[in-house]
């Protein structure tokens, strides 16, 4: 018994190493576990990893620190999501603020999809990854003409491309 756990301990201790060697070289903790990570700069905090099935949701944010900003990505169909944090002025309580969802930003093909960060500081949007075709696109905050005139803030997508 004490052996199998003497052992189990040190399986604990040399993964350790291994996750603390790949953030100290900068890379994504996917690459190292095989699953599902933010790659955000020198963050070594992993994602919650999405049930096996490829339901759920994985957050992030981008590398901009001006950018008060939480996306999310379906894991199934990729469709994207952003909220962010406002204080209206004179109120004492702030309130959550999320986006409307541009065509592009909805669902599309299904697969497995992550959200990436650039180390790109001035960014203000993330990578759509499909992790089964490599495709990829950049999300964002845009403002967008409304019908009638004036625009409106929402999530936009690139297309797809590998």
């Amino acid at each position: 018994m004490t052996c199998l756990r003497f052992s189990a301990l040190m399986r604990r201790a040399h993964d350790v190493r291994h996750i603390a060697l790949a953030a100290a070289l900068g890379l994504p903790l996917a690459m190292m576990t095989g699953g599902f990570a933010l790659a955000q700069g020198a963050s070594t905090s992993p994602a919650p990893t999405p049930p096996a099935d490829g339901a759920g949701y994985v957050f992030g944010s981008p590398p901009s620190v001006q950018a008060n900003r939480l996306y999310s990505v379906n894991t199934h169909t990729g469709e994207v999501s952003a909220c962010q944090f406002e204080r209206p002025e004179g109120s004492v309580v702030g309130v959550t603020r999320c986006f409307p969802r541009d065509a592009s930003a909805g669902p599309g093909e299904s697969g497995i999809y992550d959200m990436v960060s650039t180390r790109y500081s001035g960014e203000t949007g993330v990578f759509r990854v499909n992790v089964k075709t490599g495709a990829m696109s950049v999300c964002y905050v845009r403002d967008m003409p409304k019908e009638g005139g004036g625009v409106e803030a929402a999530v936009v997508c690139t297309a797809p491309a590998r």
